[in-house]
């Protein structure tokens, strides 16, 4: 049993799905399973295994289902009395843990040139798992791109046909002009992807957006793109806007906020 959990949490993360393990770490008294029964559940509510049924586990797996949407383990206590929180009648006590089992962040890079191949190098050493997209067939053996984990080289507009992108997705849009940019874009934003940033002036933005709306792009649709990309703190230098690019993916991964940490105090 414990080689089938195992797998089946390799298994999903592999396919880029979250899953929880849920332990049983201590019981008291009459219980319906043993320590250390394990159970995996998925955000859509399914599960595998039994940490006993009926009450107990359903309210387990809403919990495990709570902490997949958070990405934070937690631990878990349930009095099985029918004084307690369940209102059982099994008369024992049942603690456990949940751990969160999340697959590698994703980041997706648009553009393999100087701004590109800065944010590949940066993310790569954050832990990203990269997927770089080119549409030029020579950057296929360009060295600095081979840190990718994915070099695709395809069309930009149907390029994420070939990738499964997340909730838990970051993109940037770097291509070599207005057109890639463009046709990466509308692709993007048809996805659940957290992040999608784009790259350009404030000038070349209102030309993307004009040009979204009269594909029929909402405006809440629209507004989802981070334009111009990255935070204010660079001098323009490549490895500088890479910094800001990455700050600003950082800050939206982690709920971080806009201050100095001494201002925290």
């Amino acid at each position: 049993m414990d080689e089938i959990i195992l797998k089946k949490i390799v298994e999903s993360l592999n396919k880029e799905e979250k899953v929880a393990l849920v332990t049983l770490t201590e019981i008291e008294g009459s219980t319906p399973r043993d320590e250390g029964s394990l159970m995996l559940v998925w955000e859509n509510g399914k599960s595998f295994g039994s940490i006993g049924g009926g009450k107990i586990e359903y309210t387990v797996i809403q919990e495990a289902i709570e902490t997949l949407k958070t990405n934070k383990s937690k631990n878990f206590s349930h009095s099985l009395t029918p004084e307690g929180d369940l209102k059982m009648q099994c008369g024992g006590k049942a603690k456990g843990f949940i751990r969160v089992f999340v697959p590698e962040n994703k980041l997706i890079i648009a553009g393999g040139g100087h701004i590109g191949e800065k944010v590949l190098e940066l993310a790569t050493f954050l832990g990203f798992r990269c997927v770089l997209i080119d549409d030029r067939e020579e950057y296929k053996e360009k060295e600095s791109l081979q840190k990718a984990s994915n070099l695709i080289i395809s069309p930009y507009e149907k390029a994420l046909d070939q990738i499964i992108i997340t909730e838990d997705t970051y993109i940037v849009i770097a291509t070599k002009g207005h057109s890639g940019d463009l046709d990466f874009v509308k692709e993007a934003l048809k996805t659940k992807a957290k992040y999608i940033g784009l790259i350009g002036s404030k000038i070349k933005h209102i030309f993307i957006k004009n040009a979204l709306k009269e594909e029929g792009f909402t405006d809440e649709t629209i507004n989802k793109i981070y334009g111009p990309i990255g935070l204010n703190i660079s001098n323009q230098l490549p490895e500088e806007i890479a910094v800001s690019i990455m700050s600003e993916i950082l800050l939206i991964k982690n709920n971080g906020t806009l201050k100095h940490r001494k201002d925290c105090i």
